[in-house]
């Protein structure tokens, strides 16, 4: 990547962008999202997945911050498709809007505007992950700011996510402050029994992620599996059949040791490779129904 966007400029990586004196960098007073562009030989051009969607979410996680972004969807989009062009970098791409409290200087209490800043990352396409996994200590909280994708939120994963390796694990599972599955340290989860596909509900503090819902969504749709939101224990993951998780950046991923429990990864017969194979062919135009989800970089 040569080329970010920062305040209506287009500017290279190298350059000092954000000042360590803004309040964002101080208190993580920022919201972000997480996009992905999939980048389609066949058509030579990228295609973001279901940018309106993203859009909405930052809107809403700025709010929490005080900010009304004054940045159309149309804008933003353009933004965005002109920041990949510029790069021409030939594969997927992962794409990261920040939108944070730009006064600089201590205390919280002060009048701040606010900036705008994206760059992207090369993400090339590469075959879903098998994770071991453990329970952490962390608790997801369930309501209030964690709603939103806020910068400082994400303690929180860092956390989860160094307590799993400590224990000699790559993913920690977190559950909410009522004991309740919630998700991964920065993905949403889904266990599958007895040929039902489970995710937990909002309501035990996981992510509205954008993934998650399009799963749910092509699951029953493409698939015609009985998905459920709902409030499980721990020991429901552990007698679960599979478990996979789902990210924008990550994919789908499958699970496989919880604690001591071993599932089988390799299984063609998994919910799990269904569920991965048919998203993958709607996030690249294989599917009709779903033209909407995917915008040309124009």
């Amino acid at each position: 990547m040569q080329y970010l966007y920062s305040n209506g400029k287009y500017q290279s990586t190298d350059r000092d962008n954000v000042s360590t004196m803004t309040q964002a960098f101080n208190y993580g007073t920022a919201a972000f999202e997480g996009m992905k562009a999939f980048y389609l030989e066949d058509r030579r051009n990228w295609f973001l997945f279901r940018p309106d969607q993203h859009y909405q979410r930052l809107l809403r996680s700025a709010a929490m911050l005080d900010i009304e972004l004054e940045m159309s969807l149309d804008e933003f989009v353009g933004t965005i498709a002109t920041l990949i062009k510029k790069n021409n970098i030939r594969t997927d791409v992962y794409i990261r809007p920040i939108v944070y409290r730009s006064q600089k200087g201590v205390g919280l209490n002060k009048p701040s505007g606010y900036g705008v800043s994206i760059f992207i990352q090369s993400t090339p396409h590469s075959s879903s992950n098998r994770f071991k996994c453990c329970f952490v200590s962390q608790r997801r909280p369930v309501d209030g700011t964690f709603s939103g994708k806020l910068t400082g939120n994400y303690l929180l994963s860092y956390f989860s996510s160094k307590e799993a390796l400590e224990r000699g694990y790559q993913v920690g599972i977190l559950l909410s402050s009522e004991g309740y599955v919630s998700e991964a340290s920065v993905m949403n989860l889904f266990f599958a029994s007895d040929g039902k596909l489970f995710t937990p509900s909002l309501e035990c503090g996981a992510l509205d992620g954008i993934t998650r819902k399009s799963v749910i969504q092509i699951a029953r749709e493409e698939l015609g599996l009985d998905v459920r939101e709902g409030k499980y224990r721990q020991r429901r993951l552990l007698d679960a059949d599979e478990i996979l998780f789902t990210g924008t950046g990550s994919g789908i991923n499958y699970v496989h040791q919880l604690e001591k429990r071993k599932f089988n990864a390799q299984s063609k017969e998994q919910m799990a490779i269904a569920v991965a194979r048919v998203f993958e062919d709607v996030t690249h135009g294989r599917v009709g129904g779903y033209s909407d989800w995917l915008v040309p970089v124009l």
